[in-house]
């Protein structure tokens, strides 16, 4: 019996080491089509995460991805990203439309999109995303530009970046 105990013992440690541990990533995709002279960007959040940043900063009940979801919830997602999310192209500051948003099973797709951009040399990426909710969050960013594939990660101290092309 003991043999017994101590089996299921060694089994459980690593399960509930897992199960109390909860990573903290996010997604964000930056493609330029140049022939459209567009950049279009995709960013992925699990909906807990983005809800409770935006429930905590600006004291409203979200419901996301739910029947019950707040009518200004893609108002206060946009307020944020503009105020968390910047993006700089050949020096020059850059402004995106935000186009919407859709779910997935327990994953927000954020759309956004800068017009008019004509080349990319370099592109300077800052994404201070959930950081005030969670210091480990790391944010990932791929880039598909000029047909270069580049993929980066965002932290908190450290959530700039440059890229040449």
């Amino acid at each position: 019996m003991k043999t017994l105990n101590k089996i299921i013992l060694i089994l459980l440690i690593p399960l509930l080491a897992f199960t109390t541990h909860k990573y903290y990533i996010s997604l964000t995709k930056i493609d330029f089509i140049k022939e459209k002279k567009v950049v279009q960007i995709t960013m992925r959040f699990f909906i807990d995460d983005i809800q409770s940043t935006l429930e905590n900063r600006y004291e409203i009940k979200l419901e996301l991805g739910t029947k019950e979801e707040n009518k200004e919830a893609d108002l206060f997602l946009k307020k944020y990203i503009n105020q968390k999310f910047k993006i700089t192209i050949n020096n020059k500051t850059t402004y995106f439309s935000y186009l919407g948003k859709e779910y997935e099973n327990d994953v927000v797709f954020i759309y956004l999109e800068i017009n008019n951009i004509e080349n990319i040399n370099q592109i300077e990426i800052q994404n201070k995303m959930l950081f005030e909710e969670f210091p480990e969050q790391g944010n990932f960013i791929k880039t598909n530009i000029n047909n270069s594939k580049k993929t980066s990660l965002l932290f908190k101290g450290n959530d700039k970046e440059m890229l040449k092309f």
